[in-house]
């Protein structure tokens, strides 16, 4: 006996929209500008910060990395009711709108949240 077609349906829509892919996905990002820098937050719960690469150009910072597949296996999903979360690469590219001190420029990660601050030049 084959395995269960209502399983096999679920499973494959969850396969090919949550689990890596080559196809990148872009974190929900926020950018916005005070007097003296522009200040990107870049939301990304459950990514180690060792999983994260910054890399800034004259005007375009890039944040990208990896979010790894969670530890179960197709086996173990009983059914599905509802899918958000995407994993594997991703990679988001903000054009900066003003020039910035390279020289300047910091990072946190704290709860899942990067918090780049970009000091704009004078």
């Amino acid at each position: 006996m084959g395995p269960d077609p209502l399983y096999q349906n679920v499973w494959e829509s969850f396969q090919s929209w949550a689990l890596p892919s080559s196809t990148l996905w872009r974190p929900p990002t926020d950018v916005y500008e005070t007097r003296d820098a522009l200040i990107v937050m870049v939301e990304l719960a459950g990514v180690s910060e060792d999983d994260i690469q910054v890399t800034l150009f004259n005007d375009l910072l890039v944040v990208e990395g990896e979010r790894p597949q969670p530890p179960f296996t197709p086996v173990e999903m009983h059914s599905c009711h509802q899918l958000g979360i995407k994993y594997g690469m991703f990679r988001s590219e903000i054009h900066l709108p003003a020039l910035v001190d390279q020289t300047g420029v910091r990072a946190d990660y704290t709860a899942g949240i990067l918090r780049i601050v970009l000091p704009k030049t004078e």
